[in-house]
């Protein structure tokens, strides 16, 4: 009876996860086709889709399409992608809103290690509510760490999808040191507000800084650190066509 009931259960989570897997596959297919786009043209580790916490019937919907795809002997990959952010139907994956940027994203000797759907709540104002994009990349260098998070902000306007922020860095490491022990970093994590005063009808950002800088040397007990942290407030303004 025990073995039965187990039996039962994982064939209902198997059922269950592959109704799910073809669910996300039909608006995932449903997109495509309606952009002449075929699977083989997208980079599928970075593929994102996300329903809209106020708009649930609507998705959105990330495309990295393939510009240039190489190795080298190396085994090192160079990529250029083409970014397309869609919104669509979530239940038939009908596409209503549509933005396209060529060769948007570049993986080389920065690697291009995540793209994520950001939807905090950006309320520029009593309509308008943005979406964003995060790209993070990371160096290739063991003595000088390097790594960031480009956000960008989105809106449908007058019924156009339109970028309102640009690639601004939001997280930043950066660091220098010998491989074993000694050398410094900073680390910046940013965060976003909106500001309750308006410039041209959208609110202003406040963008929040966590600053962390650690000094590491060496002691007779081996490896120390010293950290200190500090804050940093920066306003961004909407000038009728970004923030800036």
């Amino acid at each position: 009876m025990k073995k039965s009931f187990v039996f039962i259960l994982l064939m209902f989570l198997f059922v269950n996860i592959n109704s799910q897997t073809s669910q996300n596959n039909f608006l995932r297919n449903q997109v495509l086709k309606q952009l002449n786009l075929k699977l083989s043209n997208v980079h599928e580790e970075f593929y994102r889709e996300k329903k809209l916490p106020n708009k649930p019937s609507q998705t959105l919907v990330v495309i990295p399409k393939y510009r240039t795809n190489e190795t080298d002997n190396e085994g090192h990959i160079f990529l250029e992608l083409d970014a397309y952010i869609i919104i669509a139907e979530s239940s038939t994956g009908k596409i209503l809103y549509k933005y396209v940027e060529e060769n948007a994203w570049t993986s080389d000797a920065m690697v291009l290690t995540e793209i994520s759907i950001d939807t905090g709540l950006y309320q520029l104002n009593e309509k308008d509510r943005a979406f964003g994009i995060r790209v993070s990349y990371r160096g290739s260098s063991n003595p000088n760490p390097y790594s960031y998070t480009d956000l960008s902000l989105f809106i449908i306007k007058n019924n156009v999808m339109k970028r309102i922020l640009t690639n601004y860095q939001i997280t930043r490491f950066s660091g220098e040191w010998d491989t074993r022990c000694a050398g410094e970093s900073e680390d910046i994590f940013g965060t976003i507000d909106m500001d309750k005063n308006k410039t041209n009808g959208f609110n202003n950002l406040i963008i929040k800084n966590k600053i962390t800088q650690t000094k590491t040397f060496n002691t007779n007990d081996g490896c120390d650190e010293k950290v200190t942290t500090k804050k940093a407030t920066k306003y961004l303004k909407y000038n009728g066509k970004e923030y800036q």
